[in-house]
């Protein structure tokens, strides 16, 4: 016996999902904060009188007439259950009805492979999922590779805190796991050097961060997000959205190189340094990354470093080493370096793989037309629009950016 039902609480909702041992952070209510371009509701289902499943909706009106219900990393729930599936659907599918939505689109965290060392192996269980969902109406949408042919990227990497017995991993047992040439760059060869590692929970790191940010844009030409940005994903996460710091004392670094401990760059860093200090003052931001705590899961969100400081120090390496450290302490299990390129070729992909990750292929992304004449005019008409918007975003920041 199933009960659906939409528009409950954000904190019912929550209560819910906060009894589930792993929720995806784009399918809570914080995240419906985050995306306040979106009207939302939260919906729930029952089976047998006790909540099996829900999910968050984000709603968003392409042009007049024209609804998009969107449900990030979800729905939530079990997708071995087919019943609950087409029970939970189905109320989705009467709740865009009645709100004149055109399509229903998901893309759950069903795994249908991981890759491990390049290492790849086929999980049965979600590929009958990913079946079951097309059994009972759903269009798939392929198995694209790349970063942008779907909302979310279809494959992450996540590193695992615990190891198959379920204990945490210590310092030594996570550096082991490491690409060998990373681990030259963590520990002693940082601290030598005068770099310091800081982790902070407070509103006034945002303009430090995105300070940091702005270089890697103008370096890769790509947009990342404004402070706005940056600010409501600060309030959305009260207490569990963190910024990490890596600084370079120039002090410290010149006592180092007194010692003569490096006799390769002493001259020639000793010049830099001085240049940096008049440029910069002696306590200088090397790199810096945003993250979120959701649960059992940390989030790699955004991060970025000053190509002008030492970029060979590899600060980058260090900062989510002590991320993995620090929060390992929390009771996180996983983390998330989030979406990378399937094609594992990437220069992203392979920096993110020296950590040794496991890479998880999702099955993508799913739609449901809820009216087709509506929902096969979209198709055609969206890549378009989508295009138009694309360029419109990039000429609007290029202005903000001259100011």
């Amino acid at each position: 016996m199933f009960e659906f039902k939409a528009d409950v609480s954000a904190d019912e909702y929550f209560d819910w999902l906060k009894t589930l041992p792993h929720y995806n952070i784009m399918n809570t209510p914080m995240w419906a904060k985050v995306k306040n371009s979106w009207q939302n509701t939260f919906c729930l289902i029952k089976k047998d009188g006790v909540n099996a499943g829900g999910a968050l909706l984000l709603i968003r009106k392409l042009a007049p007439g024209f609804k998009l219900i969107y449900s990030p990393r979800g729905f939530v729930l079990d997708y071995s259950d087919k019943e609950l599936v087409k029970a939970f659907t189905a109320g989705v599918l009467s709740y865009a009805r009645k709100i004149g939505a055109y399509m229903i689109r998901i893309d759950p965290e069903i795994c249908i492979s991981t890759i491990f060392k390049k290492e790849k192996k086929p999980q049965k269980k979600g590929i009958e999922q990913l079946e079951m969902l097309k059994s009972i109406g759903f269009k798939h949408m392929g198995f694209a590779t790349d970063f942008h042919t779907y909302t979310q990227p279809r494959f992450n990497a996540e590193y695992y805190l615990i190891d198959e017995n379920g204990n945490k991993k210590n310092d030594e047992a996570i550096l082991g796991e490491f690409e060998r040439k990373m681990k030259k760059f963590i520990g002693d060869f940082t601290k030598k050097r005068g770099i310091s590692f800081e982790i902070k929970s407070s509103e006034d790191s945002i303009d430090e961060f995105i300070k940091i940010s702005e270089h890697t844009e103008k370096r890769q030409h790509i947009l990342l997000r404004n402070k706005e940005y940056f600010e409501r994903m600060y309030n959305a996460f009260p207490g569990d959205n963190y910024f990490l710091f890596a600084r370079i004392d120039i002090n410290k670094f010149s006592e180092f190189l007194d010692s003569g401990e490096d006799k390769e760059h002493t001259d020639a860093d000793r010049a830099e340094a001085e240049k940096l200090r008049a440029e910069k003052g002696n306590i200088i931001t090397m790199s810096a990354m945003n993250v979120l705590k959701s649960n059992d899961t940390l989030y790699f969100m955004y991060s970025g470093f000053d190509e002008t400081v030492f970029p060979r120090f590899k600060t980058t390496n260090q900062i989510r080493f002590e991320a993995m450290r620090y929060f390992r302490d929390t009771g996180i299990k996983t983390v998330s370096f989030m979406g990378i390129n399937g094609d594992l070729n990437d220069s992203l992909s392979e920096f993110k793989l020296k950590f040794r990750p496991t890479v998880v292929e999702y099955a993508g992304e799913f739609e449901l037309p809820v009216n087709k004449f509506k929902y096969k005019l979209m198709q055609k008409l969206f890549p378009f629009a989508k295009r138009i918007y694309i360029n419109a975003a990039l000429i609007l920041r290029g202005k903000k950016g001259k100011r």
